[in-house]
């Protein structure tokens, strides 16, 4: 737990600053500070099993609850107007595009643990 908290709180460190205070938006000046950063660092292995079991374990819910959660936000939006709807879509977008920059630098920097 210690090299995870300093791998943490070395990249976050390096991070902040400039336009990159705030944790709503990644993509840009955030997602090149993280990107440097790993120049002369590398991902702790126990940092990226936690990453990998996350990403498992999104993976498993999609497979099992997936068509749920499609009827579910199926639900909801026909009981929404048409600009709530746009909204949403609106804010989906963004989080893609966030989560995208996140999973690149990641993917670019990810260590190898065999």
């Amino acid at each position: 737990t210690d090299k995870s908290a300093k791998f943490l709180a070395g990249i976050f460190s390096h991070m902040q600053g400039g336009s990159c205070s705030l944790a709503n938006e990644f993509c840009g000046e955030c997602a090149d500070r993280a990107d440097s950063w790993f120049t002369n660092n590398q991902l702790p292995c126990c940092v990226e099993s936690v990453i990998q079991k996350g990403i498992e374990a999104y993976d498993y819910v999609l497979e099992n609850y997936g068509e749920a959660i499609s009827d579910a936000a199926a639900a909801v939006e026909a009981g929404l107007s048409e600009t709530a709807i746009a909204e949403a879509q609106a804010i989906g977008a963004r989080l893609e595009n966030e989560f995208n920059c996140v999973a690149t630098v990641y993917q670019d920097n990810q260590p190898d643990c065999a």
